[in-house]
């Protein structure tokens, strides 16, 4: 006894069949993908860092970056520390320090990028030992040399940019060194860590 060959009709319900179900596989696929990746860029939003707001940023006007020459009188600034003016000729060294920096020297180092963080004498041992260690971890553009005549503990400046704290917070410091270190008008100087005065 020969067995009786599908219709035409019921071979084209199963081939549709077949398609309608296949189709259906995908699109569960598809879901599944796109809920995975929702899934993640939730996971990543509630996960990640906030960014450190700089709270009490300062800014000033930009009073150029001319060179002093010899028998110019005392520049005056509109902050202090300066944060932009006229300068001295020629820039220190980046590092640490342990005596003052003139801000006619200072100055230079801002236009080249350098973020000064800058300290009354009287901060405390291990404060000044977190900002010193930061410091050595950065190895470029970053200046610490304490300072009688701040109104603040800690006073981080750049170019045109002031902020002053009450304490050694590491994370605005950090925050506003990847802000604005070497962001000076002129850009591309070097200024590795070099003076270490601190380690006598």
């Amino acid at each position: 006894m020969s067995q009786q060959k599908p219709s035409k009709k019921a071979a084209r319900r199963a081939a549709t069949e077949a398609k309608r179900r296949k189709e259906k596989r995908k699109r569960y696929l598809m879901l599944g993908g796109m809920a995975v990746v929702v899934v993640g860029l939730i996971g990543f939003a509630v996960t990640r860092p906030e960014p450190v707001e700089l709270e009490g940023l300062e800014t000033f006007a930009d009073l150029g970056g001319g060179h002093l020459q010899e028998g110019d009188p005392p520049p005056t600034y509109n902050s202090s520390p300066a944060t932009s003016g006229p300068h001295a000729p020629s820039s220190t060294a980046c590092g640490i320090y342990t005596e003052e920096i003139p801000d006619v020297v200072l100055v230079h180092n801002l236009e080249h990028g350098t973020v000064a963080i800058q300290y009354l004498p009287v901060l405390a041992d291990a404060s000044l030992t977190q900002i010193q260690e930061f410091a050595r971890e950065k190895g470029t553009h970053i200046l610490v040399a304490p300072r009688a005549d701040l109104t603040h503990p800690v006073v981080v400046t750049g170019w045109t940019r002031m902020l002053r704290l009450d304490e050694a917070n590491l994370a605005a410091i950090d925050a506003f060194y990847d802000r604005f270190a070497q962001r000076g008008p002129e850009v591309g100087v070097p200024c590795q860590f070099q003076i270490d005065q601190a380690l006598g």
